[in-house]
């Protein structure tokens, strides 16, 4: 006959395994929301931005005037490209620590509770 008592600490490690694994699911999905949410605020953002320069630039004849405005315009890509780039590595480096989350250990239960089962 099987000993339920060897059983139910596997089985409670394997619920907080799921249970974390969960939650850091959760966490990962909301981030991927927000970044996805920043991003295409950026496409919107760089479309404005192209659709101005293209009516400055026609609205002009003036060739100094279309030079000022395309240097206007690249050092506000340049601009938004650092801040973006800024964006990237900050998110990607957010979600690798939510992902090692899962894999950290929590509590030093669940480490005896698989020892003990073991």
């Amino acid at each position: 006959m099987t000993d339920h008592s060897e059983t139910r600490p596997v089985s409670d490690a394997v619920q907080s395994y799921a249970k974390r694994a969960m939650a850091v699911q959760s966490e990962f999905s909301e981030k991927l929301i927000d970044a996805n949410q920043h991003w295409l605020e950026q496409i919107q953002i760089e479309s404005n931005e192209a659709w101005e320069l293209f009516r400055r630039f026609n609205s002009t004849a003036s060739a100094a005037e279309k030079i000022t405005a395309l240097q206007d315009w690249a050092k506000g890509v340049t601009a938004r490209g650092a801040n973006d780039a800024t964006y990237a590595i900050e998110t990607a480096r957010s979600l690798g620590t939510i992902e090692l989350n899962l894999f950290a250990r929590k509590t030093s239960g669940v480490d005896e509770a698989i020892q003990e089962a073991a």
